[in-house]
């Protein structure tokens, strides 16, 4: 994708990015367990390496008997405390599709806008601030995100009619794919729910997943704008988690699934990768 972001600056920015992502702290939510207050402390005070080692004792030792509230602490911590940008990246992703207008996820939105603007996607980062200002009006951070916005417009406005372009010029159709592209066709032909059949889910593993909620209400509603956007989405539940997933295509390989994953992205929705559809139980 086209890119206003030099080469140095580009690299300055990872590199700024870890710092950031340390830097800013939140609140520890009232009543969370001990040992995540404890985490949530240590990172504040810069002990990174035994802020790790306590949030590693505690997913391993009492994640499993934990609330939601504590787990969406948990994934926060994670992400906050990893050194690679991208595994910080998926946790963000996961707080902002898993636990939407949760405690930390205007804040892992924001990371998501900055990491994709340290790497030079400028329309994927404009998305993410953009959804920041819109679904979360109440927060505190969402005037960093207006400013972002208003600072990029130009370079964004460029880089998104580039990236139009590039699309125009390489047209694609189901008759003219094969594997994972035939499967990335598919799923955006047919804006209809869909679910792979029994058969076919046994060599099937991966998927586009563009929410999880609480409310099958919310699943629905979700369901009905990405299928506005010409996807074929369907709403799933998975063994063990009372989330109501909306989710799109499956493929036996990852490869396929990101390149569903981007268009997904390049069309305004959040997304990312499932590794599960064997386990997925249909929602009527």
């Amino acid at each position: 994708m086209a890119s206003h972001i030099d080469e140095p600056r580009r690299r300055r920015g990872v590199g700024l990015l870890s710092a950031v992502i340390l830097a800013v702290g939140v609140a520890v939510p009232v009543g969370a367990q001990e040992s995540l207050a404890t985490v949530d402390s240590l990172a504040l005070a810069g002990r990174a390496d035994e802020a790790r080692t306590a949030l590693d004792s505690w997913w391993l030792n009492e994640r499993a008997g934990s609330n939601r509230r504590d787990r969406q602490h948990g994934l926060w911590l994670r992400a906050i405390l990893t050194v690679d940008p991208n595994m910080a990246g998926l946790d963000f992703q996961r707080l902002a599709l898993e636990y939407p207008g949760g405690s930390y996820s205007d804040e892992a939105m924001l990371r998501l806008g900055l990491i994709s603007a340290g790497a030079g996607d400028l329309p994927r980062a404009a998305g993410y601030f953009r959804t920041l200002v819109t679904d979360y009006p109440r927060s505190p951070r969402r005037r960093q995100a207006e400013e972002w916005l208003s600072d990029h417009l130009v370079e964004v406005e460029e880089a998104e009619a580039a990236a139009r372009e590039a699309e125009a010029l390489a047209p694609r159709s189901a008759d003219s794919a094969t594997g994972a592209d035939a499967a990335a066709a598919a799923a955006v032909q047919k804006p209809e729910a869909d679910s792979p059949s029994g058969a076919e889910t046994a060599s099937l593993r991966y998927a586009v997943q563009v929410g999880a909620f609480e409310s099958e209400e919310r699943a629905r509603d979700l369901l009905v704008a990405v299928n506005a956007s010409g996807f074929r989405a369907r709403i799933v539940r998975v063994p063990e988690s009372p989330l109501v997933r909306v989710r799109i295509g499956a493929f036996s390989d990852r490869a396929g699934a990101a390149e569903l994953m981007d268009q997904v992205r390049r069309r305004g929705h959040e997304a990312t990768i499932a590794a599960d559809v064997p386990d997925e139980e249909p929602v009527p």
